[in-house]
Protein backbone atom coordinates (compact mmCIF):
# COMPACT_ATOMS: atom_id res chain seq x y z
CA UNK A 1 0.00 0.00 0.00
CA UNK A 2 1.31 3.26 -0.98
CA UNK A 3 1.13 5.74 1.57
CA UNK A 4 -0.21 9.57 0.87
CA UNK A 5 1.42 12.66 3.07
CA UNK A 6 -0.83 15.45 3.57
CA UNK A 7 1.52 18.07 1.19
CA UNK A 8 0.40 16.00 -1.99
CA UNK A 9 -2.70 15.46 -0.78
CA UNK A 10 -3.39 19.18 -0.15
CA UNK A 11 -1.69 20.35 -3.77
CA UNK A 12 -4.43 18.23 -5.42
CA UNK A 13 -7.44 19.00 -3.13
CA UNK A 14 -6.83 22.66 -3.32
CA UNK A 15 -6.06 22.44 -7.46
CA UNK A 16 -2.41 24.56 -6.67
CA UNK A 17 -1.40 24.46 -10.38
CA UNK A 18 0.46 27.38 -10.06
CA UNK A 19 3.21 24.57 -7.67
CA UNK A 20 5.69 23.73 -9.81
CA UNK A 21 5.37 20.03 -8.27
CA UNK A 22 1.18 20.07 -9.28
CA UNK A 23 2.15 18.25 -12.86
CA UNK A 24 4.01 15.12 -11.44
CA UNK A 25 1.58 15.13 -8.10
CA UNK A 26 -1.64 14.86 -10.74
CA UNK A 27 0.57 11.83 -12.81
CA UNK A 28 1.32 10.45 -9.49
CA UNK A 29 -2.66 10.52 -8.33
CA UNK A 30 -3.78 9.81 -11.81
CA UNK A 31 -1.00 6.79 -11.83
CA UNK A 32 -2.78 5.83 -8.05
CA UNK A 33 -6.36 5.73 -9.24
CA UNK A 34 -7.78 2.54 -8.58
CA UNK A 35 -5.75 0.99 -5.88
CA UNK A 36 -6.51 1.29 -2.43
CA UNK A 37 -4.17 3.94 -0.77
CA UNK A 38 -3.41 4.60 3.17
CA UNK A 39 -3.55 8.42 4.55
CA UNK A 40 -2.93 8.75 7.98
CA UNK A 41 -5.35 10.29 10.57
CA UNK A 42 -2.83 12.83 11.37
CA UNK A 43 -2.19 13.49 7.43
CA UNK A 44 -6.19 13.93 6.88
CA UNK A 45 -6.64 16.27 9.92
CA UNK A 46 -3.80 18.78 8.31
CA UNK A 47 -5.41 18.61 5.35
CA UNK A 48 -8.50 19.55 6.88
CA UNK A 49 -7.12 22.22 8.08
CA UNK A 50 -5.25 23.91 5.13
CA UNK A 51 -8.82 23.12 2.98
CA UNK A 52 -10.72 25.03 6.35
CA UNK A 53 -8.71 27.51 5.75
CA UNK A 54 -8.59 28.23 1.94
CA UNK A 55 -12.22 27.68 1.43
CA UNK A 56 -14.18 27.33 4.76
CA UNK A 57 -15.19 24.71 7.84
CA UNK A 58 -17.93 23.27 5.20
CA UNK A 59 -15.91 22.33 2.61
CA UNK A 60 -13.35 20.72 5.01
CA UNK A 61 -16.19 18.89 6.90
CA UNK A 62 -17.26 17.57 3.70
CA UNK A 63 -13.73 16.52 2.31
CA UNK A 64 -12.89 14.76 5.92
CA UNK A 65 -16.00 12.80 5.50
CA UNK A 66 -15.53 11.83 1.06
CA UNK A 67 -12.27 10.37 2.60
CA UNK A 68 -13.56 8.28 5.66
CA UNK A 69 -16.58 6.94 3.18
CA UNK A 70 -13.85 6.54 0.09
CA UNK A 71 -13.51 3.05 -0.92
CA UNK A 72 -9.70 4.07 -2.27
CA UNK A 73 -8.30 5.49 0.87
CA UNK A 74 -7.54 3.68 3.99
CA UNK A 75 -7.13 5.95 7.04
CA UNK A 76 -4.09 4.89 9.02
CA UNK A 77 -4.15 4.99 13.15
CA UNK A 78 -1.37 4.08 15.32
CA UNK A 79 -1.97 1.38 17.88
CA UNK A 80 -3.97 2.67 20.97
CA UNK A 81 -2.16 3.41 23.89
CA UNK A 82 -3.83 2.97 26.73
CA UNK A 83 -2.40 5.44 28.75
CA UNK A 84 0.15 8.79 28.60
CA UNK A 85 2.79 7.13 30.34
CA UNK A 86 2.46 4.05 27.64
CA UNK A 87 2.02 6.48 24.50
CA UNK A 88 5.23 8.75 25.61
CA UNK A 89 7.08 5.64 25.87
CA UNK A 90 5.67 4.64 22.56
CA UNK A 91 6.52 8.04 20.34
CA UNK A 92 10.26 8.21 22.55
CA UNK A 93 11.34 5.52 20.20
CA UNK A 94 10.60 7.67 17.21
CA UNK A 95 11.79 10.86 18.64
CA UNK A 96 14.91 9.42 19.54
CA UNK A 97 15.37 8.81 15.98
CA UNK A 98 15.24 12.52 14.84
CA UNK A 99 11.93 12.84 14.06
CA UNK A 100 9.46 15.48 14.82
CA UNK A 101 6.26 15.14 17.43
CA UNK A 102 4.14 15.30 14.38
CA UNK A 103 6.18 12.93 12.30
CA UNK A 104 6.50 10.75 15.14
CA UNK A 105 2.84 9.79 15.10
CA UNK A 106 3.12 9.94 11.44
CA UNK A 107 5.53 7.05 11.78
CA UNK A 108 3.58 4.98 14.42
CA UNK A 109 0.67 5.21 11.94
CA UNK A 110 2.97 3.59 9.00
CA UNK A 111 4.16 0.92 11.39
CA UNK A 112 1.05 -0.26 12.30
CA UNK A 113 0.09 -1.63 8.70
CA UNK A 114 2.21 -4.26 7.39
CA UNK A 115 1.79 -3.69 4.17
CA UNK A 116 2.65 -0.13 3.67
CA UNK A 117 5.17 -0.10 0.85
CA UNK A 118 6.19 3.48 0.39
CA UNK A 119 5.44 7.16 2.08
CA UNK A 120 4.66 9.62 -0.98
CA UNK A 121 5.23 12.84 0.25
CA UNK A 122 6.96 16.35 -1.06
CA UNK A 123 8.50 16.83 2.22
CA UNK A 124 10.77 13.81 2.28
CA UNK A 125 14.46 15.25 4.15
CA UNK A 126 13.45 15.22 7.64
CA UNK A 127 12.02 11.55 7.09
CA UNK A 128 14.51 10.22 5.40
CA UNK A 129 16.34 6.81 6.89
CA UNK A 130 13.98 7.72 9.72
CA UNK A 131 10.97 5.62 9.08
CA UNK A 132 11.00 1.59 8.20
CA UNK A 133 9.31 2.17 4.64
CA UNK A 134 10.51 4.11 2.03
CA UNK A 135 10.04 7.58 1.35
CA UNK A 136 10.02 8.82 -2.10
CA UNK A 137 8.43 12.05 -3.65
CA UNK A 138 5.37 12.02 -6.09
CA UNK A 139 8.35 12.10 -8.88
CA UNK A 140 10.48 10.02 -7.42
CA UNK A 141 7.33 7.07 -7.56
CA UNK A 142 7.06 7.84 -11.22
CA UNK A 143 10.35 7.78 -12.19
CA UNK A 144 10.34 4.18 -10.32
CA UNK A 145 7.42 2.73 -12.10
CA UNK A 146 7.88 4.28 -15.49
Amino acid sequence: MLVIGPDALTIHNLSLTGDKRFEDNEAFLKKAQGITKGVTIFGLLDLVGAVASRIGEKSARELYISYLKSKEHEILFPEYQDSWESHIDTVFEFLTRGLSYKNALVAMALDSVPEVEAYITWIKKPLENKLRTRVLTPAEYLRATR
